[in-house]
């Protein structure tokens, strides 16, 4: 009976909907998260700071999770190279396996579907990534993009209190436009990382882990009617050197490294801290193919661009009663980037973005039966770009607020019902362009368990960005997620 109804539940959820999984109870309820307990929101380095060390610390129950979701984006708020609209599904599934002392594996693959229309030239997968380059056609068409995903992470205790573990991520999928230059896209991302973490005594734990990743994607533009394909190189938003052949291909190659570390400090159950810092380096180099007299086949470096990034996370919450939590946050920020030319070592674009973000909030426990959270967050950002081959050169300040609410309520035994609010302002969005801009999120789900087995979690969002400048305009953005939990199998 129970196999019967795992498997009509099943088949329900994979003819809905699907996108990569997120933490279906507190994204429900708005995104809070500093200000209300929830398992998969604790500030220990695991749930923080991404460390694979802590897994084996975290994770103590063994589960099987199907997990389908769907993103669909759409408006004239964008930017020039932003498609119309876009629809991202995602078919997943995660799994965790406790072994006892042999340690705690974790299994996660994932199936990605992007249905992008409308999107202005641009070639490229990630247009906005923050180099000076960009590699385009002269139409305006449809992208699809689909591949798999996997990722396995393992931890476990080889010493007491002291805990290892290592991550590897793997992400291969192919795009191609649907009109002319018919653009045929192959990327790939590879990333992966070791942790250790010691446990100093019951309260207290530090841990820290290496990071690198490696990323590629690789495009051909072949005309299919034997005429030649004319494609744009641009370094800049302005100047392209402009290639017409029968076949133009370009590679992207991005090639990173980071070290992150935590401290955790859980004085007891009504006082939790949590603190988390990374450091990371990459470097970005455009390359084209060509040929010369003595080799058939050489790369030429077109471009080039060097990323630096740290960041801080500060996390603390307090039981102030048996039913009043109290929560605070701090994140800080700092992104940089710079572009040149290497053939003749000039600089193009160099830019540098600060951000700090203070965090306050609390929950109250009205009843037995009902949470209400409450977030505010106020949000201060700096940016400097000198964009010197388009002589452009902008330093814009930023004063951001956001509001979250959101509330639980268990209307019979096992099952929840949740909802949350965002109401946010802009003075400057740095990514969509626009100024006071206006957004908004309307948030909910359900909770049920079933059995002592099995478990269902669904959930949608509604948000919608609107600025005054560029008036007129707007983004909204559609999602629904549904996680199915099965305790033993």
């Amino acid at each position: 009976m129970k196999r019967y109804i795992l498997f009509i539940v099943l088949l329900t959820i994979g003819f809905t909907s699907v996108r990569y999984a997120q933490i279906s109870r507190t994204t429900a309820m708005g995104g809070l998260s500093y200000s209300i307990i929830d398992k998969d929101h604790s500030f220990n380095p695991y749930d923080l700071g991404g460390n694979p060390a802590w897994l084996y610390a975290d994770e103590t129950e063994t589960y099987l999770k199907f997990i389908p979701s769907l993103k669909s984006t759409n408006g004239d708020y964008r930017r020039y190279y932003d498609p119309r609209s876009s629809n991202l599904y995602n078919l997943g599934f995660k799994g965790i396996k406790t072994m006892d002392t042999d340690g705690t594996f974790l299994g996660e693959t994932y199936y990605m579907y992007d249905r992008r229309v409308d999107v202005n030239r641009t070639l490229k997968y990630n247009t906005y990534s923050g180099e000076a380059f960009f590699f385009t056609d002269t139409t305006t068409g449809g992208f699809t993009y689909n591949g798999p995903s996997v990722r396995f992470m393992y931890s476990f205790e080889p010493l007491k209190n002291l805990y290892a573990g290592a991550m590897i991520n793997y992400m291969i999928f192919k795009g191609l436009k649907d009109i002319y230059s018919r653009a045929d896209a192959l990327y790939r991302d590879v990333d992966g990382s070791l942790g250790i973490a010691y446990k100093f005594h019951e309260n207290f734990a530090a841990a820290v882990s290496a990071v690198i990743y490696d990323e590629q994607e690789k495009i051909e533009s072949k005309s299919e009617d034997l005429m030649d394909v004319e494609i744009y190189n641009f370094r800049g938003e302005t100047y392209s050197i402009r290639k017409r052949a029968s076949s133009v291909n370009q590679k992207v190659r991005k090639e990173g490294k980071g070290l992150t570390s935590q401290i955790y400090w859980f004085l007891d159950p009504k006082f939790e801290i949590g603190l988390h810092g990374d450091l990371s380096s990459c470097d970005l180099r455009v390359l084209i193919p060509f040929s010369t007299a003595t080799e058939s086949f050489k790369e030429y470096e077109e471009g080039y661009t060097n990323f630096y990034r740290y960041s801080l996370k500060f996390r603390a919450r307090y039981m102030l009663t048996d039913n009043l939590l109290a929560g605070a946050s701090v994140n800080h920020y700092y992104n940089s980037s710079w572009s040149k030319n290497p053939a003749r070592n000039l600089l193009l674009w160099e830019w540098e973005v600060n951000q700090t973000t203070f965090g306050i909030g609390g929950s109250y426990k009205f009843s037995p039966s009902l949470l209400i959270g409450l977030e505010y967050e106020l949000g201060m950002v700096k940016s400097d770009s000198s964009k010197y081959i388009d002589s452009r050169i902008t330093n814009v300040e930023s004063q951001n607020h956001l509001v979250k609410i959101g509330a639980e309520y268990e209307m019979f035994e096992n099952l929840f019902l949740r909802a949350g609010y965002n109401y946010g302002i802009l003075e400057h969005d740095l990514l969509g362009g626009g100024k006071d801009v206006k957004y908004f999120l309307i948030s909910g789900g359900i909770g049920l368990k079933i059995f002592k087995s099995f478990s269902v979690d669904l959930r949608f969002d509604y948000s919608n960005y609107k600025p005054d400048l560029p008036a007129q305009t707007n983004r909204s953005s559609f999602g629904t997620y549904i996680e199915a939990k099965l305790f033993e199998f």
